[in-house]
């Protein structure tokens, strides 16, 4: 039987989970099967030398047929447990591979989104080597505005998707473009 407080595993059960129907199941054939054990186990004690000891010898098998009996249902009542318990682990893993399609997916496309951010760095890189070598602030700002552009665009697509993370950090981009236009415009 299983002891309050303990559930399967070893693990402390919560007093408000109900006991899984796999581990009920279990329990009770393990039970039967022990009475059914335990009465012919009374019966094979028994001295059969006197006519007492013969009907309790007899009582004793009948109990242990009657237990015999009752195994078949607790049988199948673990079967249909294991079944149970088999179309809840396909189920699982239905929702893992799913799960697993999901975050593959999502992988893929935040790689490909730090790709792009990382294609727009160089480029505020290379405005940045090309600042220094401008005759014209104008130059540089033409050029900016571009790469300002982009910025922006993948920035709304990455929040749009949900990646909050490569957004902030194309913000920063953006922020040092401005701070640099800022520098240019004299303000």
């Amino acid at each position: 039987m299983v002891r309050a407080g303990v559930g399967y595993k070893g693990s402390v059960a919560k007093a408000s989970e109900p006991t899984p129907a796999l581990v009920l199941a279990a329990q009770q054939l393990e039970d039967e099967l022990r009475r059914c054990e335990e009465a012919v186990a009374d019966a094979a004690r028994l001295r059969l030398n006197t006519d007492k000891n013969i009907a309790r010898a007899a009582r004793a098998l009948k109990t242990a047929a009657e237990h015999r009996d009752l195994l078949g249902a607790k049988v199948n009542g673990l079967l249909a447990a294991i079944n149970d318990a088999r179309g809840r682990a396909d189920q699982a893993a239905a929702r893992m591979e799913s799960r697993a399609a999901e975050i593959q997916a999502r992988m893929e496309a935040l790689q490909a989104y730090r790709g792009r951010a990382g294609e727009i760095a160089a480029a505020a890189r290379d405005l940045s080597e090309f600042a220094k070598q401008a005759k014209t602030p104008q130059e540089i700002l033409e050029r900016m505005g571009a790469v300002d552009e982009r910025i922006g665009k993948i920035q709304q697509e990455a929040r749009d998707s949900d990646f909050d993370d490569v957004a902030h950090e194309l913000a920063g981009l953006r922020e040092m473009l401005a701070t640099m236009r800022r520098k240019l415009e004299g303000r």
